[in-house]
């Protein structure tokens, strides 16, 4: 089974654009920042100290959950194909995207809330962005199959 980089490429980078704007103020950021409990000041907003490095971390992330989606509807898509002799690649890869969405990320996330009595407003948001996410990156990989 054969992953095109490319679109592994291509959904990572769509992928990682989806998670630097739903955290931006304009969109999440403010309620982000409110549900974790910080208010910084301008100055600390305007500092860049150790961005470049986290940034750096989270697309490399991102590459690698990208990857394993990609790897994991191909796969489908494959199993689906031999099974039944036609596979439809747009709904496999939006369903696996949701299921890994469900099982995975919607799941322990959770655990925030429940054990570190977070608010359930920064489950929503960051629960949110990861099910916007993954779809995003599932059908660009479905697209591109």
């Amino acid at each position: 089974m054969d992953v095109n980089y490319l679109t592994v490429a291509v959904a990572a980078l769509a992928g990682f654009f989806i998670g630097f704007l739903w955290y931006m103020p304009p969109f999440f950021g403010k309620a982000w920042m409110k549900a974790i409990g910080i208010s910084p000041t301008p100055e600390q907003m305007k500092e860049k100290k150790g961005m470049m490095w986290r940034m750096g971390v989270s697309l490399v992330s991102v590459f690698l959950v990208s990857f394993v989606l990609a790897y994991l509807i191909e796969g489908l898509y494959v199993w689906k194909g031999n099974l039944t002799g036609s596979a439809d690649a747009m709904y496999i890869a939006f369903t696996t995207s949701f299921l890994v969405w469900l099982g995975f990320l919607a799941t322990s996330l959770l655990d925030s809330v429940l054990w570190e009595k977070r608010p359930w407003s920064l489950w929503l948001i960051n629960a949110g962005q990861w099910l916007v996410r993954l779809v995003v990156m599932g059908v660009i990989i479905g697209a591109m199959m």
